[in-house]
């Protein structure tokens, strides 16, 4: 049976991962050096090299894990992960006015991070547990939008409105593969739309709201609250065809594009290497994103199903809504780029997907 499951091991989903780290480590290294300043920042360069291969080391953990065990320990790490949320909220630390991380020292973690990974969990529980096959109605799914909205609540009032979004963008993906009655989802989208708009008005920041305006017109202040995404598109645009060369790019060298280490640094990539680069990189994002559908899709059993939608979901909302961000198309939030932005805790959780991904499709056969 081990050799079987060695047999079924998903070697391309493998490969295009540690692509992806190698580019983002390539392009990281770039991103964080200056002109006329040596070694620039390179400490967190390193600082990721570690992260990456403690998320790999705990991906190969997975990997010789059943992941239906998962079944069972879902619920624990969904409940540590509260707690560490609430612990957030206590004696968290304030960085760039967000009260989002819990550190000792120079050592922090972002628990919000995995607690969109502890939602997966509970929601494959639910879902795999509770089959409707005529779909679910809206009493059926007050439970699954309670164990989203309780981390949803709880991130918002850390005022990271970025993470916060994911608990309902999941939640939603994996009840639409779950099946939800026609007039249940007009229900919801009537009810989104409608909490979107009082939102607005009395739930954002004025910030926020700023963001909003300057994403519909970024250049009526280029200097200050449009300047991020003004130099954004500028950095992506002057990449042309095949880019300016690496550690070329002028915008990422003299300082121009701001956070390009962490929710900037696709435009670092588009500048340096152009449009044949940024397509490579989206080609593999591609890839990685058909091959978590079709674990979803060839899994034998219910929780394996939801656990690689909800993992796949993970993957998608974060590629979409960072790259739109970055080009103008939807207002900036702050988040991650998969393999690619700098960041601890999200690497460990994107590497820790992955490792379940894997582990599904190992094991479909058994079923």
């Amino acid at each position: 049976m081990k050799r079987k499951i060695l047999e079924n091991f998903n070697w391309s989903l493998l490969w295009v991962t540690l692509s992806l780290m190698v580019i983002g480590l390539v392009n990281l290294h770039s991103a964080l050096s200056f002109w006329g300043e040596g070694g620039g920042y390179q400490k967190l360069f390193w600082q990721q090299v570690v992260w990456f291969l403690a998320g790999f080391g705990i991906l190969l953990v997975l990997v010789t894990m059943d992941y239906r065990l998962w079944d069972k320990l879902g619920k624990y790490f969904y409940v540590m992960t509260l707690i560490l949320l609430v612990l957030v909220l206590l004696v968290g630390r304030d960085i760039s006015g967000n009260r989002s991380w819990l550190g000792v020292g120079s050592f922090g973690v972002q628990p919000s991070e995995f607690a969109k990974l502890g939602i997966i969990l509970v929601l494959a529980k639910y879902f795999s547990s509770n089959p409707m096959p005529g779909g679910y109605g809206f009493k059926d799914l007050l439970k699954p939008m309670a164990l989203a909205g309780v981390p949803f609540i709880l991130v918002l009032m850390e005022k990271d409105l970025g993470s916060s979004l994911f608990f309902p963008l999941i939640f939603m993906s994996m009840a639409l593969v779950a099946k939800i009655q026609k007039k249940t989802l007009i229900g919801f989208l009537v009810l989104v739309t409608l909490g979107g708009g009082l939102a607005y008005q009395f739930g954002l920041k004025p910030y926020q709201k700023e963001r909003i305006r300057i994403f519909m017109n970024p250049e009526s202040d280029p200097r200050k609250s449009g300047y991020h995404l003004v130099q954004s598109k500028i950095a992506v645009g002057s990449g042309r065809i095949f880019g300016k060369g690496y550690m070329k790019g002028t915008i990422n060298k003299l300082r121009y594009l701001p956070d390009k280490h962490t929710d900037f640094i696709f435009p670092v990539l588009a500048e340096e290497w152009g449009f044949v680069g940024a397509m490579l990189v989206l080609t593999l994002y591609g890839f990685l994103l058909w091959n978590g559908l079709g674990i979803a899709m060839k899994a034998r059993e219910s929780f394996g199903i939801f656990l690689a939608t909800g993992v796949t979901a993970l993957l998608f909302w974060h590629l979409v809504i960072n790259l739109c961000g970055v080009l103008g198309m939807i207002p900036l939030t702050g988040v991650p780029l998969p393999f690619l932005s700098y960041g601890g805790s999200s690497s460990i959780v994107f590497l820790m997907g992955i490792g379940l991904l894997l582990n599904i499709h190992m094991r479909r056969f058994m079923f």
